[in-house]
């Protein structure tokens, strides 16, 4: 466990070396100044506009962020060549595959709590109040597994692909199944057999990360979900996030180090 943890360790330095989140951050802060000056007939619509445009630019930074530090893990490792020295000690590849990806995640669970704890002052400075505690909690908690499965698929593509394709078809991935993955298989429905079949499948295969968006829930503040409903999320979020493990596992397996 503590090779895990000293390669995660070396993971999260990074991701606040580099200029990506303090870009990210910025950016933010701006159109979230900008939303929040934009004037219209009453005070709950500017919430709302803010709300909506707030949790959509922090959950696809968040996205973008925990991505492309899972996926150039290896192949910097890689190119540096410090993947054979740390394989070359008494590390194995599973303990290599956990630390990158623990570290991959930790290191967006901070930028992503960092964005949303900023995203929460400016909502409740410019409207006077907040929404239920226990709904901005699921919306944290949720996301927060959503990018666990996020970076778990980016780790599992690094020992396939280059960065560039990890991180475009990551984020492609992510923002198809977010904004279609729900009429899919209402879609497949209208196809011949063998498509609708393929389509079905395909459905209850792929990870639907719109399960964990809750944003209109937040906007509109509707009742917070069942806590049965979460413990279930919670199970579906570690079951892909061990699969991706596992294929990464199999992945690396197969490389030559």
């Amino acid at each position: 466990m503590i090779p895990v943890l000293v390669i995660a360790r070396m993971v999260i330095k990074e991701i606040f070396r580099k200029k990506d989140f303090y870009v990210a951050l910025i950016l933010i802060a701006v159109i979230l100044f900008y939303a929040s000056s934009l004037q219209f007939y009453n005070t709950e619509k500017v919430v709302r506009y803010l709300e909506e445009i707030g949790l959509l630019l922090i959950f696809i930074f968040s996205v973008i962020l925990t991505a492309t530090l899972a996926a150039r893990q290896y192949p910097s490792e890689i190119q540096n060549r410090t993947a054979y020295v740390l394989l070359a000690k008494p590390i194995s590849r599973l303990q290599f595959i956990l630390g990158k990806f623990l570290g991959s995640l930790l290191a967006g669970w901070s930028a992503f709590s960092i964005f949303y704890v900023f995203f929460l002052a400016i909502v409740h400075v410019k409207g006077g109040g907040l929404v239920s505690p226990l709904l901005a909690t699921q919306v944290f908690y949720l996301f927060l597994l959503c990018l666990m499965i996020v970076s778990a698929m980016a780790s599992a593509f690094s020992y396939v692909l280059t960065v560039s394709a990890n991180v475009t078809l990551t984020i492609t991935l992510y923002l198809l199944i977010n904004t279609y993955g729900a009429v899919l298989k209402k879609a497949s429905q209208h196809l011949i057999w063998l498509s609708r079949s393929l389509g079905e499948a395909l459905y209850y295969l792929m990870p639907h990360f719109e399960f964990f968006d809750l944003r209109q829930r937040f906007i509109h503040e509707w009742a917070p979900l069942s806590f049965g409903l979460m413990g279930f999320l919670t199970l579906y979020a570690l079951i892909y996030t061990g699969l991706f493990i596992f294929l990464s596992w199999i992945f690396l397996r197969k490389r030559a180090i």
